[in-house]
């Protein structure tokens, strides 16, 4: 009760100590948590536009808590200096006056100004750039008006463009008065004036005025005429335009509006009417006013609001019945940088990496670059910027604490964002949410030593490449209390401070982005509850050199000069490293399956004879000495567009009613179509005629009806496809005669002629005929139905003229029924039904690229591999400077075990972990780079290594045998996870025990050797619950506990136990009688022996016998020098002797010593035991009967499992009885020998990593016993291979011990007879069996002079020796008595020869 009192205090203090040190810790954190600091501009500069010699003012300020920031300006990049001027004053508050704006051109204040603030001791931040412009306008004119002649209501139109800063205001004068705007005039802001219609009031001249605030300008006076040519208009004129719509670039959000203007009249004097493409597809305008997107003046187009998506190509297309013409232009739709993503504020520790993100939107799109403390951020191997936007900076030292700024910038202009990094030390926390647990152990700051790890062990390289370096450890051998937790990798150049780390909780870590032919250090830590390893396992590796060639050649640019010509540019590499002997220019239209490539000797190539308004990609390779360089990233450029080469297709006519044929086609091949199709022509005329009339389409329609035809007329029809560069080739005439009546709707219309459908992956496109003509029946429209499986799950209503439709938004391989029907007012008429099954999705095809190479696969454990490739479109030096990427894919053999998984590298190698131990997996890679990818590489295989089991053994089933009732058969099946080969070196645990309660470690254990699934245990006790279970290994360990299964032995009666326990032979009470028999008489034999030795020495001299008389086995005896050993009879234990012996052996023993139960075991299950117990068995209990403690046996681990029979005999103390070397040549008379289990004195594999345990060997007497001849002390011969025994003096009368010879030959001549322990309280009694003999594994005997060719070797087991198990006989145990005389027969020759006196 006191000891578990004072245990309930020591915990109490224990847990007082550690929320002592929890609150301390929090106290710590809470006063020496640093903070950020608030720093930043509340007013920055704007843009300005000033007069010259005018004041101005650029505006600044910037906050910073109670200190005022220091505030300085820059302009165009270099410091302002104001110290010697009156005319430039530092306002205050941070902001920069001008008194007066000079600009000469010596001296101009013209330029981009920047305020920059300092707070001492934090840092600099810099604003966004303000542009000070001096008023002007340019000298002349971009565009003048220009004197034009039209026609009675047709449109003029006239422009005046001039550059000035700021944008010039523009004014109009007719016959030099003021225009104002009116119903027919429209003035815009950008410069033009529109008259539509032109009255004659309108005709005269005219000019424009452009002024701003620096001054004005006049253009030229033109003239408005008439024409007077009237002849014209009734022969039909096709469009032409007198203004055409301009590339024009405009600000989100502002309007712009595109001009466009045609005169021409046809053979009805209709003026060409104006239809507004944007992208090839017609324009739908909205009838309201208030329309963002409307016709204004002319049917110029105007957009008001301008967003993002208004940007494309604009068609103005001019129509009348003579012809059509078209005309294009691009909108380009300006965004100013606007921020998407800021930059955070960051704590870090020293060493670690830090990422600002920073995302600024825009069009174009904005460049973005980083600033520290106001000096730009060079990028390099430690500051890299990712994706061209965010900064990365790699192994924190202090000295890059401070502020950065990313800035991003366009043609609009600039804007800034800022962001504080702090550094901490490794061993202040990060201020992040308070844990609500201590950071660190309680009392860490004063834990002690032993509790921390030691450094990992084997730290090696195992993958050294040009770019990265793979690492391996083992865990170090003190792990301390905890265990480990995690490891820090730490690296550096050697003699750079700069040192970056990672961390990882496996043993292996692949650390990237190195450089290469650079030494590096690297450092592995482990971390256990209580803290770092106490010492750093460190190693130098230096990366592969790469080979010496050039870096990509830069300044790219390729820039189409007609449909079929290319020019492609670039500037030579950076780094040459040599002299360039070529660049090779490589190309490939983008969606082909190969590449071209040219060798040239300049910076420049036009490539031509290139495929019409086709992408093409481009990169070039520098050559140098050594061979190609790192190539370009790709650029993209597309020829011009030209008019289709092409007809449409499938172009087909019909005649629908008397006054109405529909015009029905397909767009021309596609690589034929030679740009944007933006609509089709159609011309159409009466047969025999050469006037006709001519109709455009939208581009994305595919039929057209012609109405108000003639009846009973056959008209020739022909169409031709559009481009915005004109139109293509047109197709042939062809003719369709209307009816000659109306038709009629007294009827439903007949089913239609036809149904074609053509499935896709998600839509079906369906295309039918309308009814025979024959039945002049009406049709006003049709029904389409389609539904999965089923028809008219779906219905859609079209109109008489539609005869195609596209069923949109399907499921890929799924079978569809299409019906279609006519109707009229009288119904519907008959169905037609057409069933198709979807196309399954594929992807969209793109350039297939070159499969890396060289696919390597390097186990690094259980659970990792390591894949290595190359990449032969990377060149020689195998660096990566684009946007590709790899795909590994990754699969267990056989396929069947589990499907494929994928991982992605930005690298020339991957680290795949989690996968499954002991299995073999096969891998490919592929590259992929934007919408190209390349083929699957070939495969490579490799298998990982094994690991303890993952899971337990399954279906435990015990089952009664039936002739044994005191036996029981286990059966089960392997492992669902086995992780490893069950070999015939590992196998199964069988425990098993009455009490479920106890630990694992007080369990029976029984061993099964290999891949047997059952086991019998018998010698069980009736009428008796037992629990089992089982547990795998193999050669790496241990797995989990199965589930406990229980078992009740039968009852049995007294006469059946009898039969089971003694089958045949004698019963067991005689043999009991006999074993007990010859052991006393044994024992009598021994004690008369040493005896009758003590009286004849003490009859020979009294002082030397009361010196060496021999008091007590465990109490050394005065006088007699360590290495004289005791006589060799003892009877006794021998506590310490034998211990000691057995501890000098070389072998390698277990501290853990064995428990024997006291439950008797017997398995028939295998042939063999196991050497060693699983995790938990390893605790030794020297208070209980059922161990073997040291003042016993060895407790090296020898009483381990014995092979099977039936013992239950009772365990007397061991007698250690050494044999003396015999010279004279004779059969040995009996041998004790030890018994192994298979593995005494033998080293375990050390991959196994499991230490040896040896076991308690036994006595075995070889039964085969001759008769010997008595050996007396005059026997003896003097041979020189044989040691004289000689005493401590030269007296000849004094007795002594020939200690030279024990010595020397006391390991080999002793033997242990050790007989078995007390009977099992689990068991029924059995009598004890006196000298049956053992079934034995390897016998090693003890060696005399006659065998030495037995002698026990660092526990090796002679094959040849092998006793057979036998049952116990009359005549065994009568061999055995014979073996007992003879035995201390010898002994008697011993003493003899030992104590001659």
């Amino acid at each position: 009760m006191a000891a578990a009192e004072d245990e309930k205090l020591t915990r109490r203090a224990a847990l007082r100590v550690g929320i002592v040190y929890f609150c301390l810790a929090l106290v710590v954190e809470a006063t020496t948590v640093p903070h950020f600091s608030q720093f930043f501009f509340t007013v920055e500069p704007r843009d300005v536009v000033v007069k010259k010699g005018a004041k101005t003012l650029l505006n600044c300020s910037a906050y910073h808590g109670d200190m005022s920031p220091a505030i300085r300006w820059i302009k165009d990049g270099q410091n302002l200096n104001l110290a010697n001027t009156n005319r430039r004053t530092l306002l205050e508050n941070g902001s920069l006056f001008f008194e007066e704006v000079l600009h000469s051109k010596s001296n101009t204040d013209r330029g981009l100004y920047q305020c920059e603030a300092s707070v001492s001791g934090l840092g600099t931040i810099i604003s966004r750039k303000a542009r000070i412009d001096i008023a002007h306008i340019a000298k002349h004119f971009d565009a003048e008006p220009i004197a034009q002649i039209v026609y009675l209501h047709d449109t003029a139109v006239f422009s005046c463009r001039i550059n000035g800063i700021s944008r010039p205001r523009v004014r109009w004068f007719k016959d030099r008065k003021e225009v104002k705007k009116s119903n027919n005039i429209f003035i815009y802001d950008d410069g033009y004036l529109e008259i539509h219609p032109v009255q004659f009031t309108d005709f005269g001249t005219y000019m424009c005025e452009a002024s701003n605030a620096d001054r004005s300008r006049t253009s030229r006076v033109v003239s408005l005429r008439q024409n007077p040519k009237t002849d014209e208009i009734t022969k039909g004129v096709a469009p032409y335009f007198i203004e055409r719509p301009k590339n024009t670039k405009a600000v989100v959000g502002s309007t712009v509006v595109l001009h466009c203007g045609a005169n021409g009249h046809d053979s009805q004097g209709k003026r060409p009417g104006i239809q507004w493409l944007k992208d090839g597809s017609r324009i739908q305008f909205k009838s309201s006013k208030n329309a963002r997107i409307q016709t204004v003046g002319s049917l110029s187009l105007r957009i008001m609001m301008l967003t993002k998506a208004d940007a494309g190509v604009y068609t103005c297309r001019a129509v009348n019945l003579e012809d059509s013409v078209d005309s294009d232009a691009s909108l380009t739709v300006l965004v100013p940088p606007k921020f998407e993503k800021r930059p955070a504020n960051v704590f870090a520790h020293t060493n670690s990496d830090v990422m600002f993100e920073c995302d600024v939107s825009g069009h174009p799109p904005p460049i973005i670059s980083w600033f520290k403390n106001g000096d730009v951020v060079i990028p390099s191997d430690y500051f890299q910027i990712t994706d061209g936007k965010n900064l990365k900076i790699l192994g924190l030292v202090n000295s890059d604490e401070g502020i950065y700024q990313c800035f991003g910038s366009n043609e609009l202009g600039n804007v800034q964002a800022s962001a504080q990094l702090v550094i901490l030390q490794p061993d202040i926390p990060l201020p992040t949410t308070p844990s609500l647990y201590p950071l660190v152990h309680p009392g860490a700051m004063f834990t002690d030593s032993k509790n921390l790890p030691s450094m990992p062990n084997n730290l090696r390289a195992v993958l050294v490449s040009t770019r990265f370096v793979t690492l391996s450890w083992q865990t170090p051998d003190h792990t301390g209390p905890s265990g480990i937790i995690a490891y820090s990798v730490f690296w550096r150049e050697r003699d750079s401070e700069r040192e970056r780390v990672t961390n990882t909780t496996t043993t292996e870590a692949n650390i990237q982005h190195l450089k290469s032919d650079t030494e590096y250090v690297f450092h592995v830590r482990a971390y256990n509850r209580f803290g770092p390893s106490t010492k750093d396992a460190t190693l130098t590796v230096t990366t592969d050199q790469e080979v010496h060639v050039p870096s990509p050649p830069v300044n790219l640019r390729a820039v189409p000069v007609s449909p079929t010509a290319i020019k492609v540019t670039w500037d030579a590499p950076q780094h040459k490293k040599g002299y360039i002997t070529h660049y090779v220019l490589i190309y490939y239209e983008v969606g082909s399956t190969n590449e071209d490539e040219i060798t040239v000797q300049g910076t420049g190539f036009t490539l031509q004879n290139l495929k019409i308004f086709r992408e093409y990609s481009f990169r070039v390779v520098a050559h140098n000495q050594n061979g190609p360089g790192m190539s370009t990233e790709e650029f993209v450029a597309q020829t011009f567009s030209s008019t289709p080469s092409a007809t449409p297709q499938n172009f087909t006519l019909e005649v629908s009613s008397a006054t109405r044929i529909i015009v029905r086609w397909e767009p021309p091949p596609l690589d034929k179509q030679n740009g944007i199709i933006t609509g089709y022509k159609i011309r159409y005329k009466k047969s025999g005629t050469k006037q006709g009339k001519t109709v455009t389409t939208d581009g994305n329609r595919n039929n057209y009806a012609l109405t108000d035809l003639r009846k009973g007329t056959e008209y020739q029809v022909r169409i031709s496809a559009l481009t915005v560069n004109g139109s293509g080739i047109t197709t042939p005439w062809q003719s369709a005669s209307t009816y000659r009546d109306n038709l009629y709707e007294h009827n439903v219309p007949p089913a239609p002629a036809r149904l074609q459908v053509k499935p896709k992956a998600n839509s079906i496109v369906v295309n039918w005929a309308p009814p025979p003509t024959d039945a002049k029946i009406l049709v006003r429209g049709y029904v389409l139905g389609y539904g999965r499986g089923i028809p008219d799950v779906y219905q859609t209503t079209l109109d008489a003229n539609t005869h195609d439709y596209t069923i949109q938004n399907l499921q890929p391989a799924s079978e569809y029924v299409i019906s279609i029907r006519a109707f009229n007012n009288a119904g519907q008429g008959r169905v037609k039904l057409e069933t198709v099954t979807t196309s399954e999705e594929t992807k969209e095809p793109a350039t297939p690229m070159m499969p890396p190479i060289g696919l390597k696969a390097i186990v690094l454990s259980p659970s990792t591999i390591v894949l290595t490739w190359a990449d032969n479109s990377l060149g020689k030096s195998q660096k990566i400077n684009d946007n590709r990427y790899y795909t590994v894919r990754y699969t267990p053999l056989p396929t069947n075990r589990g499907r494929a998984r994928f991982v992605n590298s930005t690298d020339l190698n991957a680290h795949v972990d989690g996968l499954k131990p002991n299995t073999q997996y096969e891998f490919v890679v592929m590259v992929i780079k934007g919408r190209r990818e390349s083929t699957w590489s070939m495969s490579v295989i490799n298998t990982t290594q094994e690991s303890a089991p993952g899971s337990e053994p399954r279906d435990l089933t015990p089952v009664p045998m039936e002739k044994n009732p005191l036996a029981v058969t286990l059966n089960w099946q392997p492992p669902q996870r086995p992780n490893g080969l069950i070999t015939d070196i590992k196998g199964y645990l069988i425990f098993y025990t009455t009490d479920s309660k106890q630990e694992d470690r007080d369990w029976v254990v029984e061993g099964v050797v290999g891949d047997h699934l059952s086991t019998v245990i018998s010698d069980l006790t009736p009428d008796t619950t037992y629990f089992f279970k089982v547990q795998a290994r193999n050669r790496k360990g241990y797995g989990p506990m199965s589930k406990t299964v229980i078992y009740k032995t039968p009852k049995v009666t007294k006469s059946a136990s009898t039969e089971s326990s003694a089958p045949g032979g004698l019963s067991m009470n005689v043999i009991i009688i006999i074993a007990a028999v010859g052991v006393g008489v044994t024992f009598l034999i021994v004690i008369v022996a040493v005896i009758a030795i003590i009286l004849v020495c003490r009859r020979r001299d009294a002082q030397r016998q009361a010196a060496l008389s021999y008091k007590s086995p465990n109490k050394p005896v005065k006088g007699i020098q360590k290495d004289v050993k005791p006589p060799d009879l003892w009877i006794h234990q021998p506590n310490n002797l034998e211990l000691d012996k057995m501890s000098k052996s070389h072998r390698s023993e277990s501290n853990m010593s064995v428990a024997t139960s006291t439950m008797r075991r017997s398995s028939q299950g295998s042939s063999d035991r196991l050497d060693d117990l699983p995790p938990g068995m390893d605790a030794l209990d020297k208070r209980r009967n059922s161990f073997v403690g040291e003042s016993g046996y060895p407790s090296s681990g020898e009483e381990r499992y014995q092979a099977p029979q039936h013992r239950s005999i009772i365990r007397p103390k061991p007698i250690t009885i050494p044999v003396d070397a015999q010279p004279v040549h004779r059969e040995p008379v009996a041998t004790v020998t030890a018994l192994p289990n298979g593995h005494i004195m033998q080293m375990i594999d050390p991959r196994d990593g499991l230490p040896m345990r040896p076991v308690y060997p036994r006595t075995q007497y070889n039964t085969q016993y001759t008769s010997t001849p008595r050996v007396n002390a005059g026997d003896i011969p003097q041979s020189s291979s044989t040691k004289r025994l000689h005493s401590s003096d030269d007296d000849e009368g004094n007795c002594s011990y020939g200690h030279d010879v024990m010595e020397d030959s006391y390991t080999s001549r002793i033997g242990y007879v050790k007989p078995q322990q007390n009977l099992s309280p689990y068991k029924k009694p059995t009598p004890p069996v006196s000298s049956g003999p053992i079934k034995p594994r390897t016998a090693v005997p003890v060696v005399t002079s006659k065998a030495p060719d037995v002698t026990l070797k660092s526990g090796k087991e002679d094959p040849g020796l092998e006793v057979k198990n036998k049952s116990l006989s009359t005549e065994e145990l009568t061999a055995e008595m014979a073996n007992l005389e003879g035995l201390m027969k010898d002994l008697n020759a011993i003493t003899q020869q030992e104590f001659e006196c």
